[in-house]
């Protein structure tokens, strides 16, 4: 099964891959990790980020996905997709908990099998997380444009409370 996440900034995106790989020990691409470097969160170029999307996906069968790119997500074909657009102050509280608790990283080597990637969340600013909103509202609206035009299974995801439900149904398809 091809599982496709996909949500604004702070959903819990990640966290689902993550956990959805564990449970059914399908691989996990973050596309956050195809789009940018590790060491200092500059973007790969996107020919780079293109060739890295499809050799993904030319060698595995099956496979979980999260991201908010769209360019790379309308490239995919997903047997699901999970919806976790979430409400904006919720988002807004996420990611910004996220700065604060990437700070203790500065410095660190990031674990790539964590969920959260903290590379771009290094530095606070109320500039920044202004611009996180403003991006996650303008993904919001991207991702409802994309599920409004394909005819793929979704499932919607809002927080941990509905992971049951996806759990029941990725079990039933595979």
């Amino acid at each position: 099964m091809k599982i496709l996440i996909i949500g604004p900034l702070g959903a819990g995106k990640s966290s689902l891959a993550y956990a959805i790989n564990k449970k059914f020990n399908l691989p996990r691409l973050n596309l956050d990790e195809i789009c940018r470097r590790p060491e200092d969160g500059s973007y790969f170029t996107l020919e780079e980020q293109l060739t890295k999307l499809s050799d993904f996906l030319q060698s595995h069968d099956d496979w979980v996905a999260e991201g908010c790119q769209k360019y790379l997500y309308e490239k995919m074909k997903p047997d699901l997709i999970i919806d976790m657009r979430i409400n904006r102050f919720v988002a807004i509280w996420r990611f910004t908990v996220r700065f604060l608790k990437a700070k203790k990283l500065i410095g660190k080597v990031i674990d790539k099998d964590l969920p959260v990637q903290a590379y771009h969340y290094r530095k606070i600013t109320l500039k920044k997380i202004r611009d996180y909103d403003i991006t996650g509202q303008e993904i919001n609206t991207e991702i409802g444009k994309f599920l409004k035009n394909n005819k793929i299974p979704k499932l919607q995801c809002k927080s941990f409370k509905d992971y049951d439900k996806i759990f029941s149904y990725i079990k039933g398809k595979i």
